[in-house]
Parts: C-alpha cells; structure tokens; sequence
C-alpha cells in the first residue's frame, strides 16, 4: 500500500488510444497550501513525490543523461517509477550561458537538442516532463556552475564581491524564469534557493548567514523580497518554496516563530511551501565534516562531538532519529500548519552507514504521509569530476533499477490512489503501458502501478548496474 492520498494524473485509455490531451491534466494546476497538504484547484491532494534531477547547476549547463540516453527515454524513466514531480536545479550562470558545453549531450539520441543554448534545452526538460504528465518544480541550485557541497562560493544567493550576481539580479532572474514558464501550468512551485549556508570554514562558526538576524546575510529577509517580488509580478501562482539554513540546521520552529514568514513577509500563506534537506553525515544544528575525512581527522572530531553531545543524523538510534525528525519538522505535519517538503535524502545503496538510516527516514516518511524528493535520479560521473555518483537510481544506461531496495522503498511513499473527479486523464502519451504482446493496461493496471510489486511493464531492463 502507499501513501493514503489522491492525486490526480494522467490514464491510457483502453486500446492504447492516446485519449484527452495531457492539457486536461495540466488543468488541475495551480496547487495551494490547505493546512499541511498541497491540493489543486478541486481542492484534492496532490502528493510531492518527487525526484531530483541536476546537471543544469553544474559545470555542463544542462541535465545529466543526456549523452547516455533520449531525453523522452529518461522522462519515462521517470514516469515509470511514479514520480510526481522533479525538481530541477539550475545556475544563476546557466541562465546566460551561451553554449552546451561539449559531449554534454549525445546529438544522436537527442537530435532536437542540437544548436540549442543550455536555457532553451532547460525548456525542452521541462516540457518534456509535463508531456509525460510530471509536474516540475524550478531550482535555484547554485549561482556559478558548479558542484554544490560543503562551505563554498555557491553557499549564499548572491556572489559575495561580485558586482554581476547582487541580491538584486538573484530576484531579477527569478522573475524571468516566472515569467517564461507563466504558460508551463505544471511548473508548480519555484525553490528560492538551495541550502544557504557560509561561504568559508570559519563562517561556520561566526560569520554565515542567519534567518531573521537583519544582517546582510539575513535569508529570511532575501527571500521575503523574492517571494513579494513573484506575487506581485502574477504570472502565475506557483508556490514559493523556502528552504531552512543548512547550517546550522534548525528546526522549523526557527522559521515560523516569532511571526511565520506568511505574515511577516505579507504575502498569501497558501502559496508557501517549507523545505528542508536531510542526510545520514548532515547533523542537526550544525556542520560537521567528519564523514568525509580520514580516521585520524575523524576520531578528533568524534571526541569534540561526544563532549558538545552532538550527532550527525546517521549516528541517532530509531527513537532519537524520530524523535528530531519531530522536532525539525514533524511537528508542522501533526499540527496542520503548512506544507513541508522533504526535497533531499538519499543514500549509497552500498554503505553500511547509509542504507539503514534511509530506511528508517522512508519508515517515517510513511507514517506521515510526508511529500518529498529523492537525490538523485542522476547516475555516472559527477559534472566536472571523475567521481561517481553512489547516490543514482538508474541503471548507467539511465534505465530504472528495479531491484533495487531504495526504489523498492521509495514506491511505497507514492500516491496509492487517484481520483475520478475532473477530467479523464492521460498517464504518458505513448510507452508505458504497452506489454510486450501489444496489449494495454486499463484503469485498473494504472492503479496497480504505484504499488510496491512492479507490474509487468515494469520488468528489470536490460543494461549494466
């Protein structure tokens, strides 16, 4: 069984006809906050299960996969697994980019990308994506394009020293985007920023950003510019994503009190989403980068944490990893008072470190019917590095792993039921749902795709792991 939910998405009609058009299902956009859920516009719920899908914050400008696969391949990749929603990181940089960077894209597999800059292959992601019946949500990742961890140039929303990336042009950018995507119905939400955090080591300890502080690296004043700047602007009305700090890493409580941000910014309390990431080496409240040092450098740092009694998230036992799960956020869900979005958690299928502590997060996540977004959907090389990307759902073909216990788990969070009000509705317009013999599913075989045991159109794929 999945998560007890409706959600709206597009069906096959029997026959494989391909039906009433995806545009029946974008009708139902755009969502708004009731309380702890996001509904659509007949008040139902549509679940946030979503996927994380990166490249174009990076150092090649545009999604991963592309020079491995077709981009209507790994869209329904995406589908097939039953994802509801990707979100899509991108760069402040990405956006002026003139070029693809080369071999970024194999121009065979996808020949309709070929002479396009890295923003117009951006659109062409997005509209994919909503062909196939997935909504998107916007990312801003990163200013430059690069691979975003740790203490970094990216940590902040604009380039400190820099006169091109000011807070000023971050807010400007975010309008184009709103603008552009006004007539993409299911770019449901727009993520302000990922992970604001400091810029250097020692801003770790004094000088990084805070939430409310009114200094100059004052997050909660930045976004409440950006989010008056978007309702204002009306294009559309996506919601307006809000990650916490990550780092420290507070509660929510941080965010809400003493005025929650819908009052304190004046802009409509259902159009406001809070978001925070977690991993099993991130901690709550504070950075620390003993999981990614060697053993010496790590015991020291494990004996400053025993004396602090500070723990990553990966180090809490099942009772005190809930128990801070119910204090970063869980209490919003309990209480009924807004959305919250989980958009990062993952984990190296094969780390003994890892695996158990992203099952036990699913466990919860499904207890509380939680909305959330997996990192990543990406397999292969990192951009710009030789290093492989442990954390991937797919095959290195870019086919979905079935076999694989994350995806197993990650099945059992999707929406398990789908409404009949509104209009029927179109899952993906030509491969899903066609077995091997030529047949297709029904109304009753879309059901039976979101529960834990793959239907038969969801067979292992050939290609290596």
């Amino acid at each position: 069984q999945g998560a007890n939910s409706s959600h709206i998405a597009p069906t096959m009609a029997r026959g494989g006809d391909r039906g009433p058009s995806v545009d029946a299902w974008r009708s139902q956009f755009p969502l708004r906050a009731q309380g702890r859920h996001l509904v659509n516009r007949w008040g139902k719920r549509f679940k946030l299960a979503g996927v994380n899908w990166y490249g174009a914050s990076d150092a090649y400008h545009v999604v991963g996969g592309l020079a491995a696969r077709s981009l209507e391949g790994i869209c329904s990749a995406v589908v097939a697994m039953g994802f509801t929603v990707v979100r899509l990181p991108f760069s402040s940089e990405m956006l002026r980019a003139p070029r693809v960077p080369e071999g970024a894209i194999d121009y065979e597999l996808n020949p309709g990308l070929q002479g396009l800059s890295p923003m117009e292959v951006y659109d062409r992601v997005v509209d994919a994506l909503g062909k196939c019946g997935v909504a998107v949500v916007v990312n801003n990742h990163t200013t430059l394009g690069l691979w975003s961890g740790g203490p970094e140039v990216n940590g902040l929303w604009y380039l400190e020293g820099s006169e091109e990336y000011t807070e000023d042009r971050w807010i400007g950018d975010w309008l184009s985007v709103a603008s552009r995507y006004a007539d993409r119905p299911h770019v449901i939400g727009y993520d302000l920023r990922n992970e604001v955090r400091p810029t250097t080591l020692l801003g770790t300890m004094a000088q990084g950003p805070g939430w409310g502080s009114g200094a100059e690296k004052d997050w909660a004043m930045a976004a409440g510019n950006c989010a008056r700047a978007l309702v204002s602007q009306e294009t559309n009305r996506a919601l307006i994503i809000v990650e916490r700090l990550a780092w420290p890493q507070a509660s929510l409580t941080s965010m809400l009190e003493p005025t929650p941000p819908w009052e304190a910014w004046g802009v409509p309390r259902d159009r406001l989403v809070l978001s925070l990431h977690m991993y099993a080496w991130s901690g709550p409240g504070y950075w620390s980068p003993k999981a990614f040092v060697g053993h010496l450098t790590h015991a020291f740092l494990q004996a400053s944490d025993f004396v602090r009694s500070s723990s990553l998230y990966g180090e809490l036992d099942d009772q005190a990893l809930e128990r801070q799960m119910d204090v970063d956020f869980g209490f919003c869900l309990d209480q009924d008072l807004c959305p919250v979005w989980l958009s990062e958690f993952g984990a190296d299928l094969n780390s003994e470190y890892e695996r158990p502590w992203f099952m036990k997060v699913c466990q919860y996540l499904r207890r509380k019917d939680v909305d959330f977004a997996y990192w990543p959907l990406n397999v292969g090389a990192k951009p710009g590095s030789n290093e492989d990307e442990s954390y991937g759902l797919l095959t290195n073909d870019w086919q979905p792993r079935w076999a694989d216990a994350r995806v197993r788990a990650l099945r059992q969070l999707m929406p398990s039921t789908f409404t009949r009000e509104g209009p029927a509705l179109l899952r993906s317009p030509s491969l899903l749902f066609r077995f091997d013999d030529g047949s297709t599913t029904d109304d009753e075989g879309l059901h039976s795709a979101h529960a834990l045991a793959p239907p038969p159109w969801c067979a292992p794929l050939p290609g290596p792991l």
